[in-house]
């Protein structure tokens, strides 16, 4: 090497000693030189060298210590031990604020924002997000596909209740409209949302919501939806003291026989009179007398003859003068159970007379009690009830279909209240009713004139 650079030197040039400098240049050892290169040549280094003992290219290459260790030269920041992602309080330092998903999320579906489905409901469309209907409504949750567009039918899902649903679905804290909640849960059954209905049933299974007028205002309400059927039986065995108010209107005269039935042979029900169950089957049965009076044989044993003023029994076949009334009661079953009646009444009446005859009066008593008809119904007494008298008294062989007309007439115009004014009596208490009903008449004329 020194030779070499001897011989390079210019012919004037002392020889004096002079200091050696070089290049080295550092190659890729994976570079090929028979390929062309793209550019500079791949990974070179150009050193400076300014001292030959520097110029140690076998342990540049090599990659050994002047020791004699091995190191190497192609480690990266990672391999020697740096590490950004362990600094110390990263964690600690204090991060702007950002916006929560679930109130970022709640301020899009409530303003319909970005919605996913249109919900199709007689030419009205609802603009909505689809996950929000999967997850109260099975309806939507069980489709394979997910739709642009789903039409639902309005007389199971009307426009109203959709909307309601929806608005429900939305809120934390729900409630439900009265007036709607029908619509809303004919249409919570079609769309198999069982939160929305186990809502509704809430109000439906709690007497102080559903109860007397209330109770029957929702069963005339759901006269029309078939698959509301266990709803309207709920509500049918809350109609007592509201039973006459109910068979004063129109809507009475729709009731399907099994539901008519239902009523006449409770004991909760409340009349004035067992005479006035008769009556009302008169009414039903007159309303379509033709198709209906197929039906007789089913409802005579709603009525219990044996509970009628003995009074009213004797005369009843030859003083009545409603044509509908004389029919039925000279059919054989009718007249079969007024005889029978008869004859247990007036039996009845012997064996008391025949007790208090013989001076004991404790057992007497005690027969009265023993001997009163069972089953028995919830008597009331009505000041509208022109007709009203104890069961002994021989004034009820004068009742007849015309007067009860005359007090469904007077009914239809009393107040809204009136049916929880009536005032709940026993009838086998013995009074002279006749007396003190004129008495109270007059008092509650005095009354209304002051």
């Amino acid at each position: 090497m020194d030779e070499l650079m001897r011989q390079k030197l210019p012919a004037d040039t002392n020889n004096e000693k002079q200091e050696l400098t070089c290049s080295v240049l550092f190659t890729n050892p994976k570079f090929n030189p028979q390929k062309p290169s793209s550019g500079d040549e791949l990974n070179s280094v150009t050193r400076l060298v300014s001292k030959t003992e520097d110029l140690e290219l076998d342990r540049v290459f090599n990659g050994f210590s002047k020791d004699g260790s091995t190191r190497s030269l192609n480690r990266s920041l990672f391999e020697f031990g740096h590490n950004f992602e362990d600094v110390e309080g990263w964690l600690k330092m204090e991060q702007p604020p950002k916006d929560h998903l679930g109130t970022v999320l709640r301020y899009m579906i409530q303003n319909h924002l970005k919605t996913t489905v249109q919900i199709d409901i007689n030419k009205m469309y609802f603009n909505c997000h689809f996950i929000v209907l999967q997850v109260y409504s099975r309806f939507f949750s069980e489709l394979k596909q997910i739709p642009l567009l789903v039409t639902l039918p309005e007389d199971l899902v009307s426009q109203k209740a959709f909307m309601l649903i929806y608005k429900w679905m939305l809120s934390d804290d729900p409630v439900l409209d009265r007036r709607y909640i029908v619509e809303i849960f004919v249409a919570a059954t079609y769309l198999r949302i069982g939160d929305l209905q186990a809502h509704c049933w809430q109000y439906f299974d709690d007497p102080q919501y559903y109860d007397e007028d209330s109770a029957c205002m929702l069963y005339v309400e759901t006269h029309y939806h078939p698959a509301l059927d266990v709803v309207r039986n709920v509500m049918l065995t809350r109609i007592n003291k509201f039973l006459l108010t109910f068979v004063a209107t129109k809507d009475f005269l729709d009731l399907p026989l099994s539901h008519l039935m239902f009523l006449l042979s409770s004991d909760r029900i409340c009349v004035n009179t067992e005479i006035e169950v008769f009556f009302i089957v008169v009414r039903w049965l007159g309303h379509d007398w033709s198709k209906r009076s197929a039906h007789v044989k089913r409802l005579v044993p709603c009525i219990r003859f044996s509970l009628m003023p003995l009074w009213y029994l004797l005369y009843v076949r030859r003083e009545e003068v409603h044509q509908l009334v004389k029919e039925l009661i000279s059919l054989p079953e009718v007249d079969h159970e007024i005889n029978e009646s008869i004859s247990k009444i007036t039996s009845r009446m012997y064996e008391e007379k025949i007790a208090a005859m013989e001076g004991n009066d404790t057992l007497a008593e005690e027969y009265i009690i023993e001997s009163k008809p069972q089953p028995h119904r919830t008597w009331i007494y009505d000041l509208k009830c022109s007709y009203y008298h104890c069961v002994g008294c021989p004034n009820t062989r004068e009742i007849r279909f015309s007067h009860f007309e005359d007090y469904l007439t007077e009914l239809q115009q009393c107040s809204l209240d009136h049916w929880s004014k009536v005032e709940f009596v026993d009838p086998y208490t013995k009074t002279n009713c006749c007396c003190p009903k004129k008495k109270l008449m007059e008092d509650s004329l005095s009354d209304t004139s002051n």
